[in-house]
């Protein structure tokens, strides 16, 4: 088990409750918010997007999916018939056309469990 694990397993014990869930989700939001340089910087240099994570991916782990990149995935689950996907896609592109990089930022985790969207407003730490 390498220091990731381990540190995510002592908050992920048998006990979880929804206080660790609440500790566990402004942690993320934390991390997310502290990443915000990296991602104006490609903001700026591809354009409006959002940056993708694959913690299980060995070949792409992190990467910057842009706006036409997101809709042209969206289209090929269209043409795929894989419904759920392309409403989760179209949804992302919908909200990551509204973000406004000085203010918020859009990721997206991708792992065993799913796709997980996540738009972080820097100056906010939980949802309204």
């Amino acid at each position: 088990m390498n220091k990731r694990e381990r540190l995510l397993s002592t908050l992920l014990d048998k006990d979880f409750s929804q206080e660790k869930a609440k500790i566990l989700d402004t942690t993320v939001r934390f991390i997310l918010s502290d990443m915000g340089k990296m991602y104006i910087d490609f903001w700026n240099t591809e354009g409006p997007g959002v940056m993708v994570f694959q913690p299980t991916s060995q070949e792409r782990s992190m990467f910057y999916w842009t706006l036409q990149e997101i809709y042209l995935a969206k289209e090929t689950c269209e043409q795929e018939n894989n419904d759920d996907l392309a409403e989760s896609l179209r949804r992302i592109f919908e909200s990551a056309q509204k973000i406004n990089p000085e203010s918020s930022a859009g990721y997206i985790i991708n792992d065993n469990d799913g796709i997980r969207y996540f738009q972080i407003e820097y100056n906010q730490l939980t949802d309204q």
